[in-house]
C-alpha cells in the first residue's frame, strides 16, 4: 500500500487570520506533492464528552493508515490537550508526526505559560519538529524538550501567480496588522508616512493612513508599486520585546519579500542575517532609525536593492521554504542519526596542489549539481535528464591524475564556515543524504572550494595564501576561459594578470548544455597548449570531463572572480557587482556591460 503524506489544516477561522492564512498555505503549497488535507475543525470542545470526541477524532483520521505521516500545523487553536488527544490517536495508528510549530501558545501568551509542561509533553511524543529558528529549538530545549530531530523553518513562503508591479523608489513604509496590537502605529510621529493595512483605523496621525483589510492579492498589487515593508514588534522599543517574538518566524516579512519590495526589520529578527546577507533591506534598532534610513536611501541604492530580491520573491512566489521543509523534514524522520557520511575530502591547499603536481582537469560539485542530479532546476539551468546522468556518472567516478572529482568539504565538521554557510550545508546534507550514500563512494574527493576561498570562511586570514595558490594554476600559461555572457571573469581586477595570455569562449548564461557539443567543439579548435578554465555551472562539470579525457586540462573554476571581487574588497557579505554576473544573484538583473576593448580582443568565439 503507498504510503501517504497527511497535513492538518484549520478551516473555519475568520478570513482575517493570519493563523489560518499560514495553515492555508501550507497546504496549498504543497497539495502538488500528493499530500491529504486533514481539515481541523475549530470548536469549543470543553463540555463534548468523551465518547463524542473520540468518534470525531475517529472520522477526522479515518484516511490514516499504518506507517503514513502526518504534518500536523501546530497549534489547531483548540484546547491543548484537544491537540495532545488528536496526535494520540494517530499514534494509535503507528503514524510518524511532523509536528509543524507555528505559534507556541505558552509561551506567545504569558497567561497561558501553565500549558508549557503539556506542549513540551507534545514535542516529545512527535518524531521531528519544525521550529522557525535555532533559536526557538533552544528555548524548547531548555524548558525540557528530549526531542532531538528538528528542521529549522527559517522563512515563510506567500505563494503567489499574478503579475506584479515593478516596484519604485518611494519614502514611505507599509506595514500589516492589527493596529491594537502594535502601539508604535498609534504613536507614529516619524517623518517617512506610515501606511496600515488591517481591520483597525486607531488613530488620527496625518502621518499614518489606513488602507483597510485587503486579501492576499490586492495587497501584493499596492505593495509592490514601491516603498519598503516594516516589520516591527508589539514594543516600540526593540528592549522592551518579548523572546518569544524574537525567536519566531514574521509571516508578514514573507508578504513584503512577495511583493518585491525592500524591507525594514529589527536587529533582533531571526531573519536579521538572511536580510543582510542577501542585500534586501535594512536591519535596524529603533523606530527612528527606521525613518532614518528611509529618509537617507537613495534610489540607486533601492532600486539594487530590489534587484538583489528578484531571487528571494521568485522562491518565496513558488513556495520554495515549504517545499524544502517538507523534504529536510522527511528526510530528517527517516534518517539514522549515529549514521555519518564515509567520504574523505581533501582540503582546499591539498587539493591545488595534487592538481599542480599532476596538470589534472577538476570538475567540481556543489549543491546545484545536486539539484539538477535530484531532478530540479536551477535558476540557470533547467533539469536536464542527459546532464543529470552525466553528474551521476562523474561523482562516482574516482578521482586520479587526469581527472580531480570535488565535493564540498562539509562532511566532517563545520565548524570553519560562518554561521549562513553552516545552516545552509546542514540543511543541504539532510536534504541530500541518501544520494551523497549511494553515488560517492570513491576513497576521496578533492575541495569544491578551491573557487571559493573566502567569503564564508570564519577565519578569512588565509584566503590571500589560498588565492595565490589559485593563481599559480595559471601562472604564465596561456589560458581559454570558457564562460557565459555575463560572467566577465576577470574583467575590472587583477585574477588572471599573471597569465601570459588570455582568449575566451562566450556562451549562453542560461542552459548552456543545450550547447554542449558546440562548446566541446570550439574549445577544441582553440585549446592547444592551453590552460581551460571553465566558468559555466553544471555544464562545466562535463566539459571537465570530456575534455580530460582528450588529454586536455580544464579546470571548472565556477564562482572565482565573485570570490576574489569579495577578498579585494574585503566584503562581509555577498555584495552584488553591477558590472557582471555575481555568485547567487543569479537573475543577471541590472547588469551593466561596459564596453572593454581588453575583453573584446579577448574573445575569440560566441556562441548564442
Amino acid at each position: 500500500m503507498k504510503l501517504k503524506v497527511h497535513v492538518t489544516n484549520i478551516t473555519n477561522q475568520v478570513y482575517w487570520s493570519v493563523a489560518k492564512m499560514a495553515q492555508n498555505e501550507v497546504v496549498k503549497i504543497l497539495s502538488p506533492l500528493d499530500t491529504v488535507e486533514l481539515p481541523i475543525y475549530l470548536y469549543d470542545s470543553s463540555k463534548e464528552p468523551w465518547n463524542e470526541m473520540s468518534a470525531r477524532f475517529d472520522g477526522l483520521i479515518s484516511g490514516i493508515t499504518e506507517g503514513d505521516i502526518v504534518i500536523f500545523q501546530f497549534p489547531t487553536w483548540n484546547a491543548m490537550e484537544w491537540d495532545d488527544s488528536l496526535i494520540d490517536r494517530m499514534k494509535l495508528y503507528q503514524a510518524k508526526i511532523i509536528l509543524f510549530i507555528h505559534d507556541i501558545v505558552p509561551l506567545q501568551f504569558e497567561s497561558n505559560y501553565y500549558l508549557m509542561d503539556k506542549f513540551v509533553n507534545i514535542c516529545n511524543k512527535c518524531d521531528v519538529l519544525v521550529v522557525p529558528s535555532e533559536k526557538m529549538y533552544k528555548c524548547l530545549v531548555e524548558h525540557g524538550v528530549k526531542n532531538e530531530k528538528y528542521v529549522i523553518q527559517k522563512m515563510w513562503d506567500f505563494k503567489n501567480d499574478i503579475r506584479l508591479h515593478d516596484p519604485k523608489f518611494e519614502r514611505k513604509l507599509y506595514f500589516t496588522g492589527e493596529a491594537s496590537r502594535f502601539p508604535f502605529v498609534k504613536n507614529w510621529h516619524q517623518e517617512t508616512p506610515l501606511y496600515v493595512f488591517g481591520k483597525e483605523d486607531i488613530t488620527d496621525s496625518t502621518n499614518v493612513n489606513f488602507g483597510g483589510w485587503l486579501n492576499k492579492y490586492e495587497l501584493l498589487l499596492q505593495l509592490s508599486k514601491g516603498g519598503f515593508g516594516l516589520v516591527w514588534g508589539n514594543s516600540e522599543n526593540p528592549e522592551d520585546e518579548r523572546d518569544y517574538y524574537k525567536m519566531n518566524c514574521s509571516y508578514k516579512l514573507a508578504s513584503y519579500l512577495s511583493a518585491g519590495i525592500p524591507v525594514i526589520i529589527p536587529n533582533y529578527l531571526s531573519n536579521a542575517d538572511f536580510i543582510k546577507e542577501k542585500g534586501i533591506g535594512f536591519v535596524v534598532s529603533s523606530l527612528e532609525e527606521v525613518s532614518q534610513v528611509v529618509q537617507s536611501c537613495s534610489e540607486e541604492e533601492y532600486n539594487r536593492m530590489v534587484s538583489n530580491l528578484k531571487q528571494v520573491q521568485y522562491l518565496i512566489n513558488n513556495g520554495y521554504f515549504t517545499k524544502k521543509l517538507f523534504v529536510d523534514a522527511i528526510m530528517k524522520l527517516n534518517s539514522n542519526e549515529d549514521n555519518e557520511f564515509d567520504i574523505k575530502v581533501l582540503g582546499i591547499l591539498d587539493t591545488l596542489n595534487y592538481v599542480m603536481a599532476h596538470n589534472s582537469s577538476v570538475a567540481r560539485f556543489g549543491d546545484g549539481e545536486m539539484d539538477i542530479i535530484t531532478g530540479h532546476s536551477i535558476p540557470y539551468q533547467d533539469y536536464d535528464e542527459n546532464l543529470a546522468n552525466e553528474l551521476k556518472n562523474i561523482i562516482s567516478s574516482e578521482s586520479n591524475e587526469s581527472l580531480v572529482v570535488c565535493l564540498s568539504d562539509v562532511f566532517e565538521g563545520l565548524d570553519r564556515y560562518n554561521q549562513s554557510a553552516v545552516d545552509f550545508w546542514k540543511q543541504h546534507l539532510n536534504n541530500n543524504y541518501v544520494h551523497y550514500k549511494s553515488l560517492c563512494k570513491a576513497p576521496w574527493y578533492g575541495s569544491t572550494f578551491i573557487s571559493r576561498p573566502y567569503m564564508d570562511l570564519v577565519d578569512k586570514s588565509l584566503s590571500k595564501m589560498y588565492f595565490k595558490n589559485i593563481k599559480n594554476l595559471w601562472d604564465k600559461r596561456d589560458i581559454l576561459i570558457v564562460e557565459g555572457v555575463n560572467s566577465r571573469s576577470g574583467v575590472g581586477n587583477d585574477l588572471f594578470d599573471n597569465a601570459n595570455s588570455v582568449e575566451r569562449i562566450i556562451c549562453p548564461s542560461k542552459n548552456a548544455y543545450s550547447k554542449i557539443d558546440e562548446i566541446e567543439s570550439s574549445i577544441e579548435k582553440h585549446a592547444e597548449n592551453k590552460l581551460v578554465l571553465l566558468i559555466l555551472g553544471p555544464t562545466a562539470k562535463v566539459l571537465a570531463y570530456r575534455l580530460s579525457n582528450k588529454d586536455y586540462q580544464a579546470i571548472d573554476m565556477g564562482h572565482i572572480d565573485s570570490e576574489y571581487e569579495w577578498f579585494k574588497m574585503g566584503a562581509t557579505y555577498k555584495v552584488k557587482l553591477d558590472n557582471k554576473h555575481t555568485a547567487e544573484h543569479n537573475f543577471d538583473e541590472n547588469i551593466i556591460l561596459n564596453e572593454d576593448d581588453d575583453y573584446n580582443r579577448q574573445v575569440v568565439v560566441r556562441i548564442e
